[in-house]
């Protein structure tokens, strides 16, 4: 009997292509449903509908509503490492690092909805708070303790 060959993780597969461009559109379904409709009027059967699949396949790939909303609201700034950029070019390349994201239009989407659902929803606000406090504060507090002025270099007269 021959040995089907294996595949690499370098080479997904057909099935996990498809699973994946599902599961996008589910997600870019939900956020537009949920931006427009709210949390509580949002149904599966609606975002099933506008994700162009049958509703049993997004409660396949996410369980609830709950859990399809907590997927939505996962976001990730992806903030660069700037640990070796000289000081004076910081607050550029944070500028720049953002202004790419924005134009980004999956980016840009996710933030708006963000934004507008923590307005209203307090698990959407929830979420918000931990992506500034996991991902926003550490990030500044690292390069403020770079920026500031050295002060054992500075001798009292």
């Amino acid at each position: 009997m021959a040995s089907q060959p294996d595949q690499t993780e370098a080479e997904p597969s057909s099935l996990q292509r498809r699973s994946e461009r599902t599961k996008a559109a589910i997600l870019a379904a939900a956020r537009t449903e949920f931006a427009s409709s709210g949390y509580q009027r949002s149904t599966i059967r609606a975002i099933a509908a506008d994700a162009g699949i049958d509703p049993a396949l997004v409660m396949r790939y996410y369980g609830s509503k709950e859990k399809l909303f907590h997927a939505v609201l996962d976001v990730d700034l992806t903030l660069p490492d700037l640990g070796n950029v000289p000081r004076e070019q910081l607050g550029e390349r944070i500028i720049r690092h953002f202004i790419g994201k924005w134009e980004d239009e999956r980016f840009r989407e996710a933030y708006i909805f963000l934004f507008r659902a923590a307005m209203g929803n307090e698990l959407a606000a929830a979420r918000m708070l931990t992506v500034f406090r996991e991902q926003v504060i550490p990030h500044t507090a690292a390069l403020l303790a770079r920026c500031q002025p050295r002060l054992s270099s500075v001798r009292p007269r």
